[in-house]
């Protein structure tokens, strides 16, 4: 795992429009839209203690429940933490999502879960939740929500409980997120 240094810090780039974390070495482009994030995104940040424990959390279900590359799990682990930190909360969108038996309940240690649309159906990474409402950031490369709206990888949206399953284990396969 690539281990955070006390040198690292989160920026805004003027020119790219981008929130940028400077890791020494080099710099990661996070996948935040512009657009989304709030007024303190655009002032440089330590990377400090509470990303770097959120990052380790992140990187640890990742790790164990995608059986991902180390450059994947930093690649989602790190978006995960810009999300939650820099990212305006959004009202939920769940009349994109496919409500979900009761029978495809999910154990509080799954983190990782699967959202269905009428097309398709992609997994994502559980943020935060609450009894309602969870915050996912979307891991596969993209989802089509409907005919004319399509999410893109590390983009989150918010949805009722009733809209999440479980990721199915046997589905999994070593490297499939690869960074």
């Amino acid at each position: 795992m690539l281990q955070a240094k006390a040198d690292w810090y989160w920026f805004y780039d003027l020119e790219s429009h981008s929130l940028r974390l400077n890791m020494t070495e080099f710099t990661f482009v996070t996948a935040c839209k512009s657009s989304k994030l709030l007024p303190h995104a655009k002032q440089t940040q330590s990377f400090n203690v509470a990303d770097n424990q959120k990052y380790c959390e992140y990187y640890a279900i990742v790790e164990e429940q995608l059986a991902a590359s180390e450059a994947a799990c930093v690649q989602i682990a790190l978006n995960a933490v810009a999300q939650t930190k820099f990212v305006r909360p959004e009202q939920p969108k769940s009349w994109y999502f496919v409500p979900q038996p009761k029978a495809a309940k999910r154990s509080l240690f799954d983190q990782v879960v699967v959202l269905q649309t009428e097309h398709a159906s992609a997994e994502f990474l559980v943020l935060e939740e609450n009894q309602d409402c969870a915050n996912l950031m979307l891991l596969s490369k993209e989802l089509q929500l409907d005919e004319r709206k399509t999410m893109q990888q590390f983009e989150c949206v918010k949805v009722l409980q009733d809209r999440i399953a479980p990721l199915s284990k046997p589905n999994l396969s070593r490297g499939k997120f690869q960074a």
